[in-house]
């Protein structure tokens, strides 16, 4: 076999795609801020969740008497911190709607073009999360 040659397997239009993630992988090559984006998906995950995890610690150690939850408030006006909370504000707001666009896809079927049937679902599901996000504040804030 002579390995310059690589006409072998033809790829054409015809050609039956066992490659079930197509959904997944877009064809098109995406923006450079876009790919880093979501390569910053688990680290903004990860940092959202250790910076609950220390405000609940910070919490609790606080109900024993200590002033704990204070050192908590001036770490997070830290100017630092508040510029990785933004970021991971924008990642995870990215992550959901790159999540809620994908969900139809997967949901309904790929080979029917029933756009309006996407963008309904898509709505609905923007919808719950804005309702329940105004409850959280709303309880939040009682």
């Amino acid at each position: 076999m002579n390995p310059k040659k690589h006409n072998n397997y033809p790829i054409n239009d015809k050609q039956i795609n066992i490659n079930h993630f197509d959904v997944f992988q877009p064809e098109t090559k995406r923006p450079l801020v876009i790919a880093i984006m979501q390569k910053l998906i688990p680290f903004a995950m990860i940092w959202g969740s250790l910076m609950l995890m220390y405000g609940i610690i910070c919490m609790y150690i606080n109900s024993m008497g200590q002033d704990e939850f204070y050192r908590f408030i001036f770490f997070l006006r830290s100017p630092f911190v508040v510029v990785l909370n933004c970021l991971a504000l924008l990642v995870a707001i990215y992550h959901s709607i790159s999540w809620f666009n994908l969900v139809p896809k997967v949901i309904f079927s790929t080979k029917s073009n029933k756009r309006a049937q996407d963008y309904l679902f898509t709505a609905g599901l923007w919808l719950v999360t804005i309702a329940i996000s105004i409850c959280l504040v709303l309880f939040v804030l009682k």
